[in-house]
This record gives structure tokens, C-alpha cells and sequence, in this order.
């Protein structure tokens, strides 16, 4: 009989598992109200992959606590996490994906779980940077088409903070409504690929915001018609307006402003990277030059030494390289300021349609992050 060497065993941290399936199963009832549907749909074993929509925690957690076998999570690993995230990340166990870049080894690794007839666990839309629908990335696709697995799809209400809820007593809803198995992916004949791939991804995501009640969470976006327009005012000491160089004007004015208005994304920084930027975020407050300056700096060598996939990842390449080189425009025309000792006031504004409000809004000082708790 051959041997076969796996990069993971599958099933796997069985104590680990065991006792988080155990607990949490004790303990969210008590602090949540769950709706969970459609359990007749859970297939009795694999290889299956398992999809759903992403707005916070709790569906990580939801997959994890109810599904009927143990899951093999692929998780976020481009950017550091929250403590409490990476305390349970590490005792459960996950397969950590770099999103971005061509992570083979979470491939391969998800792949060898599929192998073994054990389920994987994804979110194909990637993140909580944006609310509501979000293009999904093709890797579902890819890793159905390579092992063979059909995919079953599961949609959860928003959870955006719910965590917090429930440690107020609150007992907020969770629910979560299980699909029909979609079948593996089959390129048919004649049909590009990389097409069918991000084709296939769509139909799956379209499958699980189907499932989402309307009155439990709107998969549609809130708001429609955003636009951005940035104003730079700078100044000399006597408080005369002073005229930006063509050579240092800010060409891609509207992208920054998108950054400067996206504060799960500043909160990637200031938060998980603990770098300094702070300043970018309370633009509203006018901050020094030099703090300005520092703030930009640390994003833009960031992006170019460490992670230069993290805008590119969630805006796509086109739109994440221009918001790259926008805040190497910035920096340049800060240190300019500071040279010539001008005081510079940034001023992004942000403008769209609220459905829930039935009106238009204009948007000066930035949000802050919801918390994914």
C-alpha cells in the first residue's frame, strides 16, 4: 500500500477543534439569537468547498461552530491581525492565504485538504473594505475546477458588530441559511478560462446573496452615484494663498480621496500595522505638515517595500497602483510645504445617494471604522 505524504493531515487539532466546536456551541445561544436553515443541505462528507458573504467575525465563526464536520478555514495572512484574531487563528488552526499575489503554497495546501475528502471554508469577495456586493475573486473557481469539489453556498445577515452586542446583553440575530450544492467547475470547450473562472466565481456569490433575506441584510449597496473631488489649500505664514506647481499637482485626485474616505482600509494601517498615520485619518482637525508627512511616508513605504499588493488586492490593479501613486504625489508636494515652511489644509469630500436616507450626501470629515466585533 503507497503512503502518501500530505502538506496537512486532514481532519486535524482535533483537541483544538473539539473544544471550540464544543464551547462556542454552549455559549452562542446564550449570547445570540441564531437562525440557522436549511441544514438538510449539508452534504454528509466531502471534498466540498464552502462559501459565503463577509461583512465582520461572527460568519467565520458561524462556519465553524455549526457546520456538521470539521472545516479548514483559508485565512487572511497579508496583513497582521487583531490579537483576539490571531490568539484564535493559531488554536484553531487555519491556512493562511496571502491575497494579492499568487499564494501557491494556500492553494496547493487547500488543494491537499480537498484531497483527503475534507472541507474548505472561503470567503470568495475577500474582505470588509467595502460594504455590500463585492467583485469575487476567481480562487474558488480554480480550486473547484483542480480538485473536483462541488461548492455549497451559505449566506449570513450583516454581523458588523455584533460581537460587541452581545457582550452588552443585546442578543442580536445571527442567521444563517445553507444552499443547494452548486457543481464543480468544468471549463466547457471553447471558453477562455480566466472568463469561465470569473464567471463561474459570480454565479456562486450571486447563489449566496440569494440566500440572504431581505430583511435580514441588503447585499445591495446602501448608497449609488459616489463621487469624490479633493481641494488643496495652501498657505505661506501671513496666511496668503500660495499656487501648486503643475509638477506637483496631485493627478490622481479622485482615487486619493477614495482612500482617504475608506476607513476600514486606514484602519489596516493604523490598526493591524501600527504605523503612524493617524494624521490622515483627522484631516477635518488640519494637522502639522511634518505629522502629514510622516503619516504618507509610512503608508507609501509600506506599499513598496512590504505589501504591494494590499490596493491592488482590493480595488483592482488598475485603481490600486493610480491610489499608490497618488500618495507618492501627496508626499511630494508635503515635503515641498515643509521646505517652504506653507501650511497645507487637505480637504477630501466624498458625495452619494443614501437609499436608507432618501437623499443626497455630502461627506467632509472621514468616517470612522465600524468595528468587525
Amino acid at each position: 500500500m503507497t503512503s502518501i505524504n500530505h502538506r496537512l493531515a486532514y481532519p486535524r487539532k482535533h483537541f483544538n477543534r473539539f473544544m471550540v466546536r464544543m464551547i462556542g456551541r454552549l455559549i452562542i445561544p446564550v449570547l445570540f439569537k441564531t437562525k440557522i436553515r436549511g441544514k438538510g443541505n449539508f452534504p454528509r462528507q466531502g471534498p466540498l468547498l464552502v462559501v459565503g458573504n463577509h461583512t465582520a467575525a461572527m460568519e467565520a465563526v458561524m462556519l465553524i461552530i455549526f457546520s456538521p464536520w470539521q472545516i479548514e478555514m483559508l485565512g487572511a495572512a497579508d496583513t497582521p491581525a487583531e490579537t483576539i484574531t490571531e490568539f484564535f487563528t493559531d488554536f484553531y488552526g487555519a491556512i493562511p492565504i496571502h491575497r494579492g499575489s499568487y499564494d501557491r503554497a494556500a492553494l496547493d495546501s487547500a488543494l491537499d485538504i480537498l484531497a483527503q475528502g475534507g472541507i474548505v471554508g472561503l470567503f470568495p469577495e475577500g474582505g470588509i473594505w467595502e460594504v455590500g456586493k463585492k467583485k469575487p475573486h476567481s480562487g474558488i473557481a480554480w480550486l473547484s475546477y483542480r480538485s473536483g469539489a462541488p461548492v455549497l453556498p451559505i449566506g449570513f445577515n450583516d454581523t458588523t458588530g455584533m460581537i460587541n452586542q452581545a457582550l452588552k446583553l443585546k442578543r442580536p440575530t445571527l442567521t444563517m441559511d445553507i444552499g443547494k450544492v452548486i457543481e464543480p467547475a468544468r471549463i466547457p470547450e471553447g471558453i477562455a478560462r480566466k472568463l469561465y473562472f470569473l464567471d463561474y466565481a459570480s454565479q456562486v456569490m450571486e447563489k449566496v446573496h440569494e440566500l440572504i433575506p431581505d430583511d435580514d441584510y441588503n447585499a445591495e449597496p446602501e448608497i449609488i452615484d459616489e463621487s469624490f473631488d479633493l481641494e488643496i489649500i495652501i498657505s505661506n505664514s501671513f496666511g496668503n494663498k500660495v499656487s501648486i506647481p503643475d509638477d506637483l499637482a496631485i493627478q490622481a485626485d479622485l482615487p486619493l480621496t477614495k482612500f482617504l474616505h475608506r476607513p476600514a482600509l486606514l484602519k489596516i494601517f493604523y490598526i493591524n500595522l501600527e504605523l503612524p498615520i493617524a494624521p490622515l485619518q483627522e484631516l477635518h482637525t488640519t494637522p502639522e505638515v511634518q505629522d502629514l508627512i510622516a503619516a504618507t511616508q509610512a503608508v507609501v513605504e509600506y506599499l513598496e517595500n512590504e505589501n504591494p499588493y494590499l490596493l491592488t488586492y482590493r480595488f483592482g490593479i488598475k485603481q490600486g497602483m493610480t491610489m499608490g501613486n497618488a500618495l507618492k504625489e501627496l508626499l511630494k508636494l508635503l515635503i515641498w510645504c515643509r521646505e517652504n515652511e506653507y501650511l497645507i489644509k487637505i480637504i477630501p469630500t466624498r458625495r452619494y445617494y443614501s437609499i436608507k436616507e432618501k437623499e443626497w450626501i455630502t461627506q467632509i470629515e472621514q468616517g470612522n471604522f465600524q468595528s468587525w466585533m
